[in-house]
């Protein structure tokens, strides 16, 4: 990886986001480096959103920024309810794009601010390196510098010397690098993982789809949720004027709309 292009892809505030990321032993996955570890593929999948968040989602239509989705849901908790884990929900948004990891389970994913997403490294690696997975282990190089960083965030109150801008670029780039290279590396175990998920893991009420370059197919919205319900009364009217291919469902129909739209559901 270039510096020039992963500089070119961050702000100084993201660029401290993005450290945090390295910092806390997380994997970026982006579609390139994808690319080199599996045959990709394109699918629907559905994120569950409120009114107020709507434009979000639908501002990421072809862009590299990822999202989280699901196809695969437990009968009675989670997604299946209509609610959303950190928006009031009521609004279901069909996707379709390229996955970039797709597992049995939630990953707990998370975007930096370029849109890049980012899974723990026993997530990504767990099956290659057993307990002994964190990037910095074959980076050396970094360790004195994630102690700088360590000892100016917690010691002392936060009073050590922080770690200069040439330094932070320095750790961010061979950081990603390296944890590209881990992942090229052992892509058999990123494939058997992630992209062969089949079925939702026993004790999981979702599954995860990471989602990029996507397309919005269908907005779906449950008119009796609390995400729905609580709004003006013009609310699902607006909605259809400024979106296209708006549905309208109740709560006891979300079930068998997900089904007939390739949802898998656990009996």
């Amino acid at each position: 990886m270039k510096l020039t292009t992963l500089l070119n892809e961050i702000n100084l505030k993201h660029q401290q986001s993005t450290l945090e990321m390295c910092m806390n032993d997380h994997i970026p996955l982006s579609l390139p480096i994808v690319q080199k570890l599996v045959s990709t593929k394109e699918i629907k999948s559905f994120h569950i959103t409120d009114v107020d968040n709507l434009s979000n989602v639908v501002s990421l239509q072809g862009k590299n920024k990822s999202i989280s989705t699901f196809n695969k849901v437990d009968s009675v908790m989670g997604p299946v309810t209509g609610q959303g884990m950190w928006t009031k929900g009521g609004v279901l948004v069909q996707l379709s794009g390229i996955v970039l990891a797709q597992s049995v389970h939630d990953l707990w994913s998370k975007p930096d601010e370029s849109g890049r997403r980012w899974i723990s490294s026993g997530n990504a690696l767990y099956s290659g390196f057993g307990r002994d997975i964190d990037v910095i282990h074959f980076a050396p190089e970094l360790k004195p510098l994630k102690q700088k960083w360590r000892d100016s965030k917690y010691k002392g109150g936060g009073l050590g010397e922080p770690l200069t801008p040439k330094e932070k670029e320095y750790f961010i780039k061979t950081y990603i690098d390296t944890a590209y290279k881990l992942l090229i590396k052992y892509k058999d175990e990123f494939q058997k993982r992630y992209l062969n998920a089949d079925n939702l893991y026993y004790s999981s009420d979702w599954n995860e789809v990471i989602l990029t370059k996507i397309k919005v197919e269908s907005i779906t919205l449950i008119e009796d949720s609390e995400g729905i319900e609580s709004l003006p009364a013009t609310t699902i009217e607006k909605v259809k004027k400024k979106y296209k291919n708006v549905n309208v469902i109740k709560s006891k129909d979300v079930k068998s709309f997900m089904s007939q739209n390739g949802v898998q559901i656990r009996s």
